[in-house]
């Protein structure tokens, strides 16, 4: 995906729109429960220039990401020079795309939803998981930056590490955390329903979502 990267730097996104073309914003926490539209550049200029980090202590459902509503026409296109993930399934048909841009400290709160594969295009992007029947304890409205620096370091230790990613273990309920750092065109499959959280490392996080009906990867 050299090409696509290219298209989704920074100095070159904006290149594939129309110079009015809008964004859908949501909210970033669990649900996303609230919708703020504004143009591309300007969501741009916020994200690196007037707010270039989400701070711990802001409120995830006042906090605007650009992530999954990206299913218009124009988006469609933009998003058909993305090469698909290596997958059984993973074809134009079976495969809904969902492109993203956050800054440093962004990210979304604990959710689950159906598997698929996720690669970081530009900057890098921190990925906690948790199995099905392990529900963590958060408060939606947080965010996940939030639980990382408080609830993170208080309930959990490290039990095998590496250079790129380690698991940790509760030390009250048990629970069996995975987590990963995504550099720049590295992918992770999310299997169904796995409670997952995410933090953009970097101000300018550019990334994309490939939802699919897989459950084994082949590759």
């Amino acid at each position: 995906n050299v090409q696509f990267r290219y298209q989704t730097s920074y100095e070159n996104i904006t290149k594939s729109f129309p110079s009015n073309f809008e964004v859908t914003l949501s909210s970033s926490n669990s649900v996303s429960a609230h919708r703020r539209t504004i143009p591309l550049s300007q969501y741009l200029y916020e994200i690196t220039e007037e707010h270039p980090e989400v701070t711990p202590d802001q409120l995830s459902n006042e906090t605007w990401y650009l992530f999954g509503e990206t299913f218009s026409e124009q988006w469609s296109q933009f998003l058909m020079s993305y090469e698909l993930p290596p997958c059984q399934t993973c074809q134009r048909d079976l495969t809904a795309l969902a492109f993203g841009i956050g800054n440093l400290g962004s990210g979304v709160q604990w959710h689950t939803h159906g598997p698929g594969f996720a690669q970081t295009l530009h900057g890098r992007k921190h990925w906690i998981l948790l199995p099905p029947d392990q529900k963590p304890t958060y408060h939606p409205d947080e965010t996940s930056r939030h639980w990382m620096e408080y609830t993170y370091t208080q309930e959990f230790q490290t039990i095998q590490s590496s250079s790129s990613s380690s698991s940790r273990k509760s030390k009250q309920q048990g629970q069996k955390l995975y987590e990963c750092t995504l550099e720049e065109g590295d992918m992770i499959y999310f299997p169904d329903r796995w409670h997952h959280a995410t933090i953009n490392l970097d101000i300018y996080t550019a990334f994309i979502s490939s939802f699919t009906t897989e459950h084994n990867v082949l590759v």
